[in-house]
């Protein structure tokens, strides 16, 4: 059995995080017990650090039941709403066959995990599904987690409660692989132990499969024998800026290598953070280097030759570092790159267009292209000047959320609509539809416990009927007994 699994925390005592992340997640879920439902926790950070331990562990504290979907699992439109729709919304049954109340606050946790790969093909559909649920308020707890929860929409991360999770420290996987060690018999170094935990990169997962590999067929470990590969760590550019401008590292170029950035991104980083650090002489000298930096990359777009990336990355982070006169001390606050966020914008600004394009050609019959030519200037047009009771019908009838509405018509105008729309009750056919199903499912569902309770009632009377017989019976055959019976 792999050591992982078998070492997972049973209980929240035993997840290693910060005392802040446990506090918090702990008050969470004791609202949750109160019957005060609460936003979903959306808990984000690298991998390795405890994010699904920590929510298994805090069900298995409160005693709730956990319905787990996870990244090899296909998070569709129809899967969402099947199993995490009918989840959040209907009472549980335990495992032992017991009916688990809310109402007693016998919950469920609904736990989505890596729900920032979503948007696979296959995952089609399933971020807006995990929206429409969201805002349904859910009346069982969920726990989303996420590599990279950046990558999610604002709106799906607007409607959870965001938890930040960073890298465990080496101090912090040493006191695990400790317990782990004293578990499983094993004497072993500390020095051991430190340089594997060093190696993981802050990854506790990690650091235990590495701590398993060694211990194999062993009952001591010792300093020699961690021979583990160097680990490959999600560098950030972030500490990749600090040791540029900071201080005098030639390793710097190394990292900068093994960033998952392109030399094209990395220059733009620098560029935007350098006069934070950098002023007068220092400034200048940086810069001139850093267009020389620039020089071979727009050889490199040119003519191909990708082996000039080596020259310019060495520009831009030692011939940067070195242009300075001595290292330099403090914290800085280091910005993302303006431009980029200007395009980030701009093609959130697309995606929602094409959004609305989409929803105008279903409902209208018609293509994405045909919807643009003839339809998307008429609805824009009515949304902004129609009577606010025909803008609202044309929005419910397309499904316009209020960000694509605020798009196209304003954000005053959006609320307007959308605040109508709620107090005359204006829905969509499909929307009235689904309530009416599930008014009548439970209709359908009381009925069935009242044919139940009717039946049993009627076996219950069977029953006493018989056992009256039964006595009846006796009590005719006692009453028939003579002495000439008896002694015959």
């Amino acid at each position: 059995m792999l050591w992982v699994e078998k070492y997972r925390p049973k209980t929240i005592k035993d997840v290693v995080a910060d005392k802040s992340i446990l506090e918090r997640v702990i008050a969470w879920a004791k609202r949750w017990q109160e019957g005060i439902p609460q936003k979903p926790l959306l808990l984000g950070g690298p991998p390795g650090v405890g994010k699904t331990s920590l929510a298994l562990a805090l069900a298995n504290t409160f005693g709730w039941e956990v319905v787990e979907l996870n990244a090899s699992d296909q998070r569709s439109w129809q899967i969402i709403k099947r199993i995490v729709g009918e989840a959040v919304f209907n009472e549980t049954i335990s495992d032992e066959g017991e009916f688990l109340s809310s109402d007693e606050g016998r919950l469920k946790l609904i736990l989505l995990d890596e729900v920032d790969n979503v948007s696979k093909k296959e995952d089609f559909g399933g971020e807006s599904a995990l929206i429409k649920l969201l805002k349904k308020k859910p009346r069982q707890p969920i726990i989303l987690t996420a590599n990279d929860p950046f990558k999610l929409s604002k709106e799906l991360r607007d409607l959870c409660e965001f938890i930040q999770f960073k890298r465990l420290r080496t101090d912090q996987i040493v006191k695990v692989l400790e317990r782990i060690c004293a578990s499983e018999g094993i004497r072993c170094d500390r020095r051991a132990l430190i340089a594997i935990a060093q190696n993981a990169g802050g990854d506790l997962r990690a650091a235990i499969n590495d701590l398993q590999a060694i211990a194999e067929g062993r009952k001591e470990i010792k300093a020699e024998d961690v021979v583990v590969a160097k680990r490959t760590q999600e560098l950030d550019v972030f500490k990749v800026m600090q040791k540029i401008f900071k201080r005098f590292d030639r390793t710097v170029y190394t990292d900068a290598m093994n960033l998952d950035e392109s030399p094209e991104d990395l220059i733009v980083w620098i560029d935007e953070n350098l006069p934070l650090e950098y002023e007068g002489e220092e400034l200048l000298k940086a810069y001139l280097v850093l267009s020389r930096a620039d020089m071979f990359l727009g050889r490199v777009k040119r003519r191909g030759f990708y082996r000039l990336w080596r020259y310019a990355t060495y520009l831009m982070t030692v011939g940067v570092a070195y242009a300075k006169q001595k290292p330099k001390g403090g914290f800085t606050r280091y910005q993302r790159p303006e431009i980029w966020q200007m395009l980030v914008l701009i093609r959130e600004r697309r995606e929602r267009i094409k959004s609305i394009l989409k929803k105008i050609a279903k409902n209208s019959h018609m293509s994405t292209k045909k919807a643009l030519n003839e339809m998307f200037f008429f609805v824009v047009y009515m949304l902004r000047h129609a009577d606010i009771e025909t803008a609202s019908k044309i929005a419910v009838f397309y499904d316009l959320s209020e960000e694509e509405i605020a798009l196209i018509a304003g954000e005053s105008r959006a609320k307007e609509i959308k605040e109508f729309a709620r107090r005359k009750g204006i829905k969509r056919v499909e929307v009235v539809e689904e309530e009416e199903f599930f008014k009548a499912f439970e209709r359908e569902e009381k009925r069935e416990e009242v044919k139940v309770e009717k039946k049993e009632e009627e076996e219950r009377e069977v029953e006493k009927e018989k056992k009256a017989k039964k006595r009846r019976k006796k009590k005719k055959e006692k009453a028939e007994v003579t002495l000439d019976k008896f002694f015959s």
